[in-house]
């Protein structure tokens, strides 16, 4: 049997980073996605036996042109994970339009083209799976978190109409949910106050994010809600 391959999104992130990790060590060969070139220099540096290469992921054009050469110097995409994402607050009467935007474009666009730039590939062989990173204010709203949330909740609904679509071609789609704040750098220090092992570990949301990827079609899992300690 062919190596599996993945492609993942946003692969300099805090969270992406112990995927990458998880996914290299259960033997994928993989396809990273890299924000900027000092982010793609990084990676190289890091993950020498990945495909390391420089997307701007809310352009269409350059995502259709970039996956395409991922996708050939790959062979083929066993799964897409869109681990891309951003956070953002803002109270809803001082959100500004752009601020909207920048959360649509990080959350949801570059999830959509990328996904809209490997499924044709994965429909033609007849298997793959595609994962999106939801989060619990998509499901539930939270104070000052409306732009954030509107583009998970965009993203969720989207992930599941196309799953809707392409599952009996054989391609799976799931969306995981981190509910509650992740135990990264950035979380760190924005909440220097708060015990960070009361958030959830992102080795767990790798962990998941592997376990998704890997099932048969005769035990698929659309979605997994990932929690932190109970209080």
């Amino acid at each position: 049997m062919s190596q599996h391959t993945a492609i993942i999104t946003g692969a300099g992130g805090a969270i992406a980073g112990h995927v990458v990790d998880a996914f290299a060590k259960a033997g994928w060969k993989l396809g990273l996605v890299a924000y900027d070139e000092a982010e793609k220099t990084r990676l190289q540096r890091d993950h020498g036996d990945a495909v390391t290469v420089q997307i701007d992921l809310v352009d269409e054009n350059r995502a259709n042109e970039g996956m395409a050469a991922l996708e050939k110097e790959l062979g083929h995409v066993d799964a897409l994970l869109n681990i891309a994402g951003g956070f953002d607050m803002s109270g809803a009467t001082e959100t500004s339009h752009q601020q909207l935007e920048a959360q649509l474009d990080i959350n949801f666009r570059t999830a959509f083209n990328a996904t809209r730039a490997v499924l044709p590939g994965m429909l033609k062989k007849g298997s793959g799976f595609i994962l999106g990173v939801g989060a619990d204010a998509a499901l539930d709203g939270g104070a000052s978190k409306g732009p954030y949330a509107a583009a998970k909740a965009a993203l969720i609904a989207w992930l599941k109409s196309v799953h809707a679509e392409v599952a009996p071609q054989g391609v799976n789609v799931a969306v995981m949910y981190p509910m509650g704040a992740v135990d990264t750098a950035g979380n760190r220090g924005a909440m220097p106050d708060v015990d960070p092992s009361s958030w959830i570990d992102p080795r767990e949301l790798a962990a998941t994010a592997l376990h998704l990827a890997s099932r048969s079609p005769r035990g698929r899992i659309l979605e997994a809600k990932v929690y932190p300690p109970a209080a």
